[in-house]
């Protein structure tokens, strides 16, 4: 499946296992060789949350808008109105993210995957493979979301029970000594929330890539990712860190000199005395928000390519490093 006809060129993947800067490395060149495609695949999601954004606040607008205008009796509708917006937006909205992540999560690994083996496939041959396996892609994600909310429901249920009895012993006139009890209790609870998602999504790192590469269903692909970060967290942590924080200092740059720019367009318009509600203040204000949300729009697109594209290295590493199989060009 690859296309001879796409100018970007191939990294040809390395034979032994890679040290942390390598993969670092490696993810860099990787992107920069290949950053049409990944961004290409990164779009689908990323367009689809801007598409969404955009429907669901034209909706409030229309819905909630002449409220707002309105005197008090108006405030009290459009109090009344948010949980049930809220409960409409997860219903339908919800559904279509999760089929969309389904979607794009197998694309992107088959993309970044077939890179780091030296084969370079278009946008089309990433989604159709994805295509081709969303049922299982889709019931992979459900898997890796019910590993996650099980374990958070009951968390959250010994959190109401403390608050409750906590409220309870307020009531009774209690020593507040088990408050103090109940406190530390309640956050240490609440940290066992956070090192359990980091250990969890560590653990289900590699899924995607070993689903799409092997040919995996969705629990083997569980248990193929579970088995090949075994002894390797440490070290995929730090990787997806410092992506993280390359791409996060990036997004802070562009920030700064939006922020700048538009520190510098507002003394202008200041000097020119352009009055607010003009036609003109209003043109610069749309234009404003349209380059604070492509930038926030390139950071989503960056940030989906790197995390896909590091994955890729680190899984096709860790087959060398547990299998001994190293990620040669191949036509998938």
């Amino acid at each position: 499946m690859s296309d001879l006809s796409n100018p970007e060129p191939s990294v040809p993947p390395l034979p032994v296992p890679m040290t942390f800067g390598q993969i670092l490395d490696r993810t860099y060149r990787l992107m920069r060789a290949h950053w049409r495609l990944f961004l290409g695949v990164s779009a689908v999601p990323a367009v689809t949350i801007l598409a969404f954004i955009t429907v669901w606040a034209i909706f409030v607008f229309k819905m909630f808008g002449p409220l707002w205008a309105a005197k008090s009796s108006g405030i009290g509708a459009v109090a009344g109105g948010i949980p049930l917006l809220f409960s409409a937006v997860f219903l339908i909205g919800y559904p279509i993210m999760l089929a969309i992540y389904a979607l794009y999560l197998p694309a992107a690994a088959f993309a970044a995957t077939q890179a780091d083996r030296g084969v370079v496939v278009t946008f089309r041959q990433a989604y159709s493979v994805a295509w081709s396996r969303f049922g299982r892609s889709l019931w992979l994600m459900i898997l890796c979301i019910l590993y996650i909310v099980v374990p958070f429901t009951v968390i959250a249920a010994l959190i109401g029970v403390g608050a409750a009895l906590m409220h309870y012993a307020a009531g009774v006139g209690a020593s507040p000594g088990s408050a103090f009890f109940l406190i530390p209790l309640l956050a240490l609870l609440y940290l066992a929330i956070l090192v359990y998602s980091v250990w969890i999504t560590l653990r289900f790192a590699v899924a995607y890539p070993a689903c799409v590469e092997e040919d995996l269903t969705a629990w083997a692909s569980l248990k193929r990712s579970a088995s090949l970060t075994r002894g390797a967290m440490g070290r995929i942590f730090l990787v997806l860190l410092v992506v993280y924080a390359i791409v996060y200092a990036l997004e802070l740059v562009c920030i700064l000199v939006f922020l700048a720019l538009a520190a510098v367009v507002g003394l202008i318009a200041f000097s020119a005395h352009v009055a607010a509600g003009s036609a003109a203040f209003f043109i610069l204000v749309g234009l404003g928000v349209l380059v604070y949300m492509l930038i926030i729009a390139a950071y989503v697109l960056l940030s989906y390519a790197a995390f896909t594209t590091s994955l890729a290295v680190i899984y096709h590493d860790q087959r060398l490093r547990k299998d001994g199989l190293a990620a040669e060009p191949r036509l998938a």
